[in-house]
């Protein structure tokens, strides 16, 4: 996986990105060139990241050890969680850009942010919470989009298993500069909304970008896929337990004539074996002689002069179905 983008400056929802809406509304001359189009952006949104973890997103304020404290999750949302109110974890406020190329996270704090290449993204789920010890208080009531990343870097090798990032995005109601500090805060009433709303852009974008791992999965796959083919003038290697039958390719190609034959009839010959009425001509290399009958077409009276539908005189009637007219 692609290590994420780190990055100094916020971008501006305005003039760094073409919002959906315009994008939809009109054919693009280039899908190369051109704006990212910014499928989301939210403001205020809380990230918890657990404390052994948080350096790996480089967007987290420093403090000293005396400040740490104030890196844990906040209220009210810090309610909902475990383990003496999340003190595990570590918070920061951030600006959201879910944009048709990367995730976008921005802390005005810290002033750094990082870029998250969508294949990075190997999970996201939209997380439930409730007061720990008021569950059944709808006020406290929230949800949040949980993901796992996984990320690489130039002195790790890909090919050892790490254990993935957990970062879970909380949409939060800011408040008011002028609001008193002893007013106690209380979870936004649109948090749903917004949440639901991330979750399902996300999904959007990521589907814009597979893992190029899994569709070389995909093609390796292909690869080992067997086809039957006759036994015949083509080499190629035999399949245990198959005789007659050998590894063919995959690309469609039709097998080898059948024993005894030379060739098939493709739309590209088949008028050296018909005529324009559909009577069999033959063709050059043929093998074999034609019985009697074969490759003429039997007339309405001559059917009828066998019989009744078709059968000998004699013949059990009961037993054949009848022509249907």
């Amino acid at each position: 996986m692609l290590p994420p983008t780190v990055i100094r400056t916020c971008p501006s929802a305005d003039n760094d990105f073409q919002p959906l809406s315009e994008y939809q509304a009109q054919t693009p001359d280039t899908f190369f060139d051109g704006k990212p189009v910014l499928y989301y952006h939210d403001e205020n949104v809380k990230a918890w990241v657990a404390a052994e973890q948080h350096e790996r997103l480089y967007f987290f304020s420093k403090t000293s050890e005396d400040e740490s404290e104030s890196l844990s999750p906040s209220p009210p949302e810090c309610y909902g969680l475990e383990n003496n109110s999340g003190k595990h974890l570590r918070e920061e406020k951030l600006e959201v850009f879910v944009a048709s190329n990367k995730l976008v996270l921005f802390s005005h704090k810290s002033g750094t942010g990082v870029e998250i290449p969508y294949p990075a993204i190997t999970l996201h789920a939209i997380k439930n919470f409730r007061h720990v010890e008021k569950p059944d208080d709808d006020s406290y009531k929230f949800t949040g989009v949980y993901m796992q990343l996984e990320f690489s870097s130039s002195g790790e090798d890909d090919d050892e298993p790490s254990d993935p990032l957990e970062l879970t995005l909380v949409p939060f109601k800011a408040l008011p500069k002028e609001q008193s500090s002893t007013e106690i805060p209380v979870v936004d009433s649109l948090n749903r909304e917004r949440t639901t709303a991330l979750f399902n852009q996300i999904s959007a974008c990521s589907n814009l970008h597979p893992d190029p791992q899994d569709e070389q999965d995909e093609e390796d796959e292909a690869d080992d896929f067997d086809r039957i083919v006759f036994e015949g003038s083509v080499e190629g290697e035999a399949i245990d337990g198959l005789p007659g039958a050998f590894r063919g390719d995959i690309n469609g190609g039709l097998p080898p004539p059948m024993p005894g034959s030379s060739g098939w009839i493709t739309a590209e010959n088949v008028n050296q074996y018909f005529d324009e009425d559909g009577n069999w001509i033959g063709g050059d290399g043929v093998s074999g002689e034609l019985g009697d009958g074969a490759g003429r077409v039997r007339g309405r009276e001559e059917v009828d002069g066998d019989g009744a539908n078709g059968l000998e005189n004699g013949e059990d009637v009961d037993s054949k179905r009848p022509r249907t007219e």
